[in-house]
């Protein structure tokens, strides 16, 4: 299929055309014009809309699939689908799946998977054999079949003997350690932020001290260890500050964070809905703002969706015995074009979900310009939409905004 896209600015720094309404025509996967009132031969469809943009496709880090293991809670056919409506064409896929990822033959069969529709997925590793926490896994074999990344997922090293050994490891073959800052003694039974909110609905909280004694920790063997490592998913101002410091003084270190957390509050959590409860926790009013600083001041360099599908056997049931997560990969960019554009630039919002997230992974980045193959993501700032059920491409729908309307919607991905 070739197509013209009609009067979209592109968003892309390193595009000659960046900032610029253009026509585009992609023609046999590859964009073959940028200009003014293009009019190509032969069949080709129509892209237009009320304010179009276009930028590279979106690329995710930490995505969670059900396949295998939990196909009923998503599939590689259904994950790309989800991934190509919500403008991703790149997804960095946690290990942890039944069996986890942790081989060589793991690692091909997920980045060469039959039903991935174009998307590329690159297998992040087990940091530990079984992401149990224990014993270091095989990098150098994962590493040769194809892994970006080694990580035992949302599970945070909790053993600083370990992650040592990890970054020193993953340190000889240039590779990249994500990790999830939390200690477990200081976040135990806690289902909330702590704050005065959870206190008013008797929920057991979590507190940002269980962040930041993570974090420090992690900084600190960094510091010692070198090598690449990815504070994955911060939430509290403290973190931020942290990283501020830290990046001045220690090479290898990035941070993500999860679009919920620049979107929500604590104060969300009040009618208990359990598709608000993830992990991490949604904070503070001062959290959430920080983070933004983050954002705009290039402290935190990817936003993720952290799309984790579950089933409504784990999901829908009283908060308490809930599970964590929530689905993010259609949601992620409408949501963020709808609430954060008064609060971020959308030049910064598009970079944290395109070129950030590839070059913390050393990923080759697309572009934008004539005789580029075309990896493509179009959207309009100003169409509204919403997600009901016969238009879910997920096979779960553990999402806080399914069956709302937002305005902003991803009209095509180009791959």
């Amino acid at each position: 299929m070739n197509y013209l896209i009609k009067n979209a600015t592109i968003i892309h720094q390193s595009s000659p055309f960046n900032g610029k309404e253009k026509d585009i025509y992609v023609k046999d996967g590859f964009i073959e014009t940028i200009g003014k009132d293009i009019t190509p031969k032969g069949k080709f469809a129509i892209i237009e809309g009320k304010a179009l943009k276009v930028c590279i496709g979106l690329c995710d880090i930490g995505t969670h699939t059900g396949e295998p293991g939990h196909e009923h809670r998503e599939t590689i056919h259904s994950l790309t689908n989800a991934a190509l409506k919500g403008g991703y064409t790149a997804l960095a896929i946690f290990p942890n799946n039944l069996p986890i990822t942790q081989s060589k033959s793991d690692i091909i069969h997920l980045s060469q998977h039959a039903d991935r529709q174009r998307v590329s997925l690159y297998p992040i590793g087990a940091l530990s054999v079984d992401t149990k926490g224990a014993n270091i896994a095989e990098y150098i074999d994962m590493s040769s079949a194809g892994a970006v990344a080694f990580s035992d997922g949302m599970k945070s090293i909790q053993d600083s003997g370990l992650l040592s050994r990890a970054l020193i490891y993953a340190r000889q073959i240039d590779s990249l350690i994500i990790n999830h800052p939390i200690d477990k003694s200081l976040a135990s039974g806690g289902e909330m932020h702590e704050g005065s909110m959870s206190t008013s609905l008797g929920i057991k909280g979590v507190p940002s001290i269980a962040e930041m004694s993570s974090l420090q920790r992690d900084l600190l063997i960094l510091s010692e260890t070198g090598g690449k490592l990815l504070e994955h998913c911060i939430s509290t101002e403290g973190a931020v500050s942290a990283i501020k410091i830290a990046k001045k003084n220690t090479k290898g270190l990035s941070a993500s964070v999860s679009y919920m957390n620049l979107i929500h509050t604590d104060e969300d959590m009040a009618d208990f809905d359990t598709n608000l409860k993830v992990e991490p926790v949604l904070r503070g009013k001062s959290d959430r703002k920080a983070l933004i600083k983050g954002v705009n001041d290039g402290v935190i360099d990817a936003i993720v969706s952290n799309h984790t599908p579950l089933d409504e056997e784990v999901k829908n049931l009283e908060f308490s015995y809930a599970e964590y997560g929530a689905t993010g990969l259609e949601t992620c960019l409408p949501i963020l074009l709808h609430h954060l554009t008064n609060d971020v630039e959308l030049s910064i919002i598009i970079s944290a979900l395109t070129v950030g997230p590839r070059y913390v992974l050393g990923l080759p980045i697309p572009d934008i310009t004539e005789g580029a193959k075309a990896e493509l993501c179009v959207f309009d700032t100003e169409e509204k939409t919403s997600i009901v059920p016969n238009n879910r491409a997920s096979l779960s729908k553990n999402n806080p905004y399914f069956g709302k309307e937002w305005k902003g919607r991803v009209v095509t991905t180009i791959v």
